[in-house]
């Protein structure tokens, strides 16, 4: 078989073997380091998710200093053991190079892209982890949607950011329904962009609770890549406006819903989401998890349904 890697091509990280028939292409998506990866563990999240392997375990309890370190830190190889100084030097060359090196070969840019795509960048970096509007991101930079657009398709196929589509039970109308959420692919660059330099002010800032959100994404979308079970990733959105933070759909349909609280105490009422998902979904509805900063997986029984919260520090223990 033959492998495509798609990616930065400046990431060196292990590529998770996988396998390809005789005389196909096989596609490995080659993301920055996960947790598991930097930490030199074999864990797979969404396979314990999948199995159902909630054995009740007391887990490191994570400050929110150290929960914050790891978001401005980011998954990048290269900086995992520079100082602050040196890390922001290495992203400030890093998306400089790629705005004006590797756009231009995905992009038939013309005039001054450059401050364009710059003011661009900045703005996804603080939606990360929300509803990406495009006309809203046009009127606050001033620019056409058309082209908005296009350049976020550029940024997307750059994994610079990635778009979360929304999960309805149609499946054919996936691609027309729904809004969808805009990550950026590495949490570390974003707070190099949005000017955030230090725990305090990353956890004071209006953009934690999207970074939290898009941490814990990325580390499903790096941990897909080795899982035994391929599985789609969503976001979801009633009319409502309930919402779930990322629905895992699995190869039968059955879904996992995942909600995301950068906070150490979870309450029933953070299940609401999760709730309103499982009577969407109905028969599709597997199991929901909700992720949090404590230290224990915490069982919660709402009506009949049962669901679990679930340590971040499950990642690094």
């Amino acid at each position: 078989g033959k492998f495509l890697l798609t990616g930065s091509a400046d990431i060196f990280r292990s590529a998770k073997t996988q396998e390809a028939l005789p005389g196909h292409l096989a596609r490995v998506e080659l993301y920055p380091l996960s947790l598991t990866e930097i930490n030199a563990r074999s864990f797979n999240l969404i396979d314990f998710l999948v199995e159902e392997d909630l054995k009740s375990a007391s887990m490191p309890f994570l400050e929110r200093d150290e929960i914050a370190r790891l978001l401005l830190t980011g998954g990048y190889p290269e900086v995992q053991d520079k100082k602050q100084r040196s890390r922001q030097i290495w992203f400030r060359s890093y998306i400089e190079g790629r705005l004006l090196k590797d756009f231009e070969s995905l992009y038939a840019a013309r005039g001054d892209y450059h401050s364009k795509l710059s003011g661009l960048v900045t703005s996804l970096a603080g939606l990360s982890g929300n509803l990406l509007k495009y006309a809203s991101v046009s009127n606050d930079l001033g620019l056409d949607d058309k082209l908005v657009k296009s350049y976020i398709e550029a940024l997307e196929l750059m994994f610079i950011i990635k778009r979360l589509p929304a999960y309805v039970k149609n499946a054919a109308k996936r691609p027309v329904v729904g809004m969808p959420k805009v990550q950026f692919v590495d949490t570390g660059l974003a707070c190099h962009l949005l000017g955030l330099r230090s725990e305090k002010s990353l956890l004071q800032s209006q953009f934690y609770g999207g970074l939290f959100e898009t941490f814990l994404f990325m580390e499903f979308c790096k941990h897909m890549t080795w899982a035994k079970e391929e599985i789609r990733l969503f976001h979801f959105r009633d009319k409502y406006r309930n919402e779930v933070d990322l629905v895992l759909e699995k190869s039968d349909s059955k879904i996992i819903g995942i909600e995301t609280k950068a906070s150490a105490t979870v309450n029933p009422g953070d299940f609401k989401g999760l709730m309103k998902l499982a009577d969407y979904a109905g028969r599709n509805f597997g199991q929901g998890f909700l992720f949090y900063t404590g230290n224990e997986i915490l069982p919660f029984k709402l009506g009949e349904r049962s669901f679990h919260a679930i340590p971040l520090a499950l990642l690094i223990s």
